[in-house]
């Protein structure tokens, strides 16, 4: 799963794995699990997601995309004006309390974003097969102080049933890719069966799917 295929996915508009709607996990969970002094979310391998405005409503807001039309999308669908200038290796992408990394997410130096009380993974790690997954969450924890919280979605499938993405991560994938840090908390919060099969704009010829929301903490 190179960058090649997502660079691809966008320019052909083949975008079967952006959602459509906000997520209804943020409503129901996150907006009670947000504290006062919360300012800041980083959202990786953001794409154009929907839930980005629900968030810029109560933080400022970091996204990270590979793609710059992901990043323009975001902008331009919903007429935001918005400026673009050059940050390193970064084409940044803003409006007011929302930024948008175009880059190599795992290029992305902590430093840059001056501490997150926030990390949301909609639909981050599933994108990446297990070979990239311990890479991605070691990324994740670089952004991570003792005041870090995640928010993660995950999907659950037989993984014999389909190749991915998205890839299916369980209790237990996430409990092993998260164990380098031993004093970290991993809390299940919901299960939202999906009885249609349908992940985003796609419906999976799988027997059972399911998306899981996890706290992570210390």
């Amino acid at each position: 799963m190179d960058k090649i295929f997502w660079h691809n996915c966008w320019e052909r508009n083949t975008l079967g794995f952006h959602q459509q709607e906000i997520h209804p996990f943020l409503s129901r969970y996150l907006e009670k699990l947000l504290r006062d002094e919360d300012k800041h979310v980083l959202v990786p391998l953001c794409g154009k997601s929907l839930d980005m405005a629900w968030l810029a409503e109560r933080m400022q807001v970091s996204g990270a995309e590979l793609s710059e039309i992901a990043c323009r999308d975001f902008f331009q669908e919903k007429d935001i004006p918005y400026q673009s200038r050059r940050e390193g290796d970064f084409q940044l992408f803003s409006y007011d309390n929302l930024n948008l990394w175009q880059g190599d997410f795992f290029k992305l130096a902590p430093k840059l974003l001056s501490g997150v009380d926030w990390i949301y993974d909609r639909a981050a790690l599933i994108a990446l097969p297990e070979a990239m997954q311990q890479a991605y969450v070691d990324k994740l924890l670089s952004f991570m102080t003792e005041d870090t919280r995640i928010l993660l979605v995950s999907v659950e499938y037989p993984s014999e049933e389909m190749p991915g993405p998205p890839f299916p991560v369980f209790e237990q994938d996430l409990r092993r890719l998260f164990a380098v840090n031993k004093k970290l908390k991993i809390e299940k919060l919901a299960t939202l069966p999906h009885e249609d099969k349908r992940f985003a704009q796609r419906t999976f010829d799988v027997s059972s799917l399911a998306e899981t929301l996890y706290l992570i903490r210390y």
